[in-house]
């Protein structure tokens, strides 16, 4: 049996975080979970999203996770009683648990940037076909991280029109690496504050958006992660698109492309992985 949270030693340092972003590898792949949705609403936790892991678009290796899902508590005090109570699951192989502390942007911010989505069509009316050469070729004028080939034709070929549910982990420099030399900044700024904000607009401008975005740290729990997403994570996001290939669709936003030198500049890892419900 796989117990669900760590030892009441682990959430001592855990700042009263009542969010839980979780990876699982369960033992059948077409499991829905309920067994493990249960398990939590017997703790007053509630499993607000759960998905299926498709594969990983950017990151180290094939997929290796079957699902991830958010489980929220009411309160801290609901998490200290859950992880007394030892809760488990037999239906889990291995998972991978991060305590969250949300920082998502202000609801009128996000009410502005969904005015802006019938002009998306006047940007993103080019009927130029995408192929994996051309994709690679604008990550590679973009510099940075960036998928492989075989992540980058194995996406193209995922046509369907339902929505993707795009899994970002996060880690930024100390100091941002600017081309230019500039280095009076923190990665965390040119990531967040210079490039973030331009890359939200432009997912919302597209008609996705943002489930979820917080600050995490080291795995509160951690049983043979692979190294795509293997260890201590800075912060987390969560976009929403509407199929899979609208992605590619945010260079042509206004101000994206150029916003992409401050994501070269502040990112020093991350894991990109491609889900759906």
């Amino acid at each position: 049996m796989q117990p669900l949270l760590p030892n009441i030693e682990s959430i001592s340092n855990l700042q009263s975080r009542t969010i839980f972003f979780y990876f699982f590898k369960l033992k059948n792949a077409t499991d829905n979970g309920e067994s493990i949705k249960e398990q939590f609403a017997q703790q007053q936790a509630r499993c607000s999203h759960w998905w299926n892991c498709e594969y990983t678009f950017i990151g180290a290796g094939d997929i290796f996770w079957t699902h991830a899902a958010i489980v929220e508590f009411p309160n801290f005090t609901a998490v200290e009683n859950a992880v007394k109570s030892k809760i488990k699951s037999e239906a889990v192989e291995h998972l991978q648990v991060f305590a969250v502390h949300k920082t998502m942007p202000p609801k009128f911010i996000i009410s502005l940037f969904k005015l802006l989505r019938p002009f998306a069509y006047f940007f993103d009316k080019s009927g130029e076909k995408l192929s994996v050469n051309n994709v690679l070729a604008s990550f590679k004028t973009a510099g940075g991280i960036a998928p492989t080939k075989k992540q980058v034709s194995r996406h193209l070929a995922n046509t369907r029109s339902s929505k993707a549910f795009m899994i970002n982990l996060l880690q930024t420099y100390p100091q941002a690496k600017y081309l230019n030399g500039e280095s009076n900044v923190t990665g965390a700024t040119a990531y967040y504050k210079r490039y973030g904000l331009v890359a939200l607009r432009s997912v919302i401008m597209t008609g996705g958006n943002l489930v979820l975005a917080g600050r995490m740290g080291k795995p509160i729990l951690e049983t043979n992660a692979p190294e795509a997403t293997t260890g201590s994570w800075e912060g987390i996001g969560i976009m929403e698109y509407s199929n899979p290939l609208k992605i590619f669709s945010l260079e042509k936003m206004p101000g994206y492309k150029k916003a992409l030198t401050h994501r070269t500049a502040g990112l020093e890892r991350t894991a990109l992985i491609i889900s759906k419900r």
